[in-house]
C-alpha cells in the first residue's frame, strides 16, 4: 500500500530545496500534467516516456493518476536520483528512471510520449539547470533532430503531447488532436 501521507503531498514538497527553486521554470504544472494524461486516453498496457523528465514530475503525477507505466529519461544523474528517491518514497510501482541520453533510447518500447520543450537550456542566457552540460544552438539542434527522427520512425496510433514547445517541429504523419492553453499544450497523434 502506497504511503498515504507522502502520497496526497503537493510534488513540490516532496523535492530537496535545491530542486525546488527550479520546478515552476523547468517542470510542468499539475494542472498541465493531468491535462495531458487525460488527452493521452491510457490504460494500464499505455507505456509513456517522458523526454527529459528532470526529476520526474510528469512521471509521478502520472503514475499517481494512472495505472500506465511512466518512464522518464534525463541524462542529468543527480535529477534522476532526486525523481527515484520521490517515487521510492511515495512507493509507486508503474514508474522508472532512464539515466541516459536520448540518443541511446529505444522509442519502439513506448507508445505515448511527453515533450516540454527538454532541450530549451541550450537556447536559454541566464536560465539553466546547472552548468553541467555544455549548451549550444547546434546541440538544440542535434536533439531536436533526434526525437523527430525517433518519432518518425513510430507506428500509427502513436501519440504526443508538446508542452511549451511551439517551434519543435513534429514529422508530417503526426496530425494536431487537440490543442490547449493558447496554442502551449498540444496533443498529437501519428496518423
Amino acid at each position: 500500500m502506497k504511503n498515504e501521507k507522502l502520497r496526497t503531498k503537493n510534488f513540490n514538497s516532496l523535492l530537496r530545496p535545491e530542486f525546488c527553486i527550479l520546478s515552476s521554470t523547468f517542470w510542468a504544472p499539475k494542472e498541465i500534467i493531468e491535462t495531458s494524461i487525460d488527452w493521452l486516453e491510457l490504460n494500464e498496457k499505455s507505456k509513456i516516456l517522458d523526454i527529459g523528465s528532470g526529476v520526474g514530475k510528469f512521471c509521478v503525477e502520472g503514475a499517481r493518476i494512472s495505472d500506465a507505466s511512466f518512464t522518464g529519461v534525463e541524462i542529468r544523474k543527480n535529477l534522476i536520483e532526486e525523481a527515484n528517491r520521490i517515487a521510492q518514497g511515495l512507493e509507486l510501482k508503474n514508474v522508472q528512471f532512464i539515466h541516459s541520453d536520448i540518443k541511446d533510447v529505444d522509442f519502439s518500447a513506448y507508445d505515448s510520449f511527453f515533450y516540454y520543450n527538454p532541450f530549451c537550456e541550450h537556447l536559454a542566457i541566464d536560465e539553466v539547470i546547472d552548468d553541467s552540460l555544455e549548451f549550444s544552438r547546434e546541440n538544440h539542434r542535434m536533439y531536436e533532430d533526434v526525437v523527430f527522427e525517433k518519432l518518425e520512425k513510430m507506428p500509427p496510433g502513436t501519440k504526443v503531447v508538446t508542452y511549451n514547445s511551439r517551434e519543435f517541429i513534429l514529422p508530417g504523419s503526426y496530425r494536431m488532436v487537440k490543442m490547449s492553453k493558447e496554442g502551449s499544450l498540444v496533443l498529437w497523434g501519428k496518423e
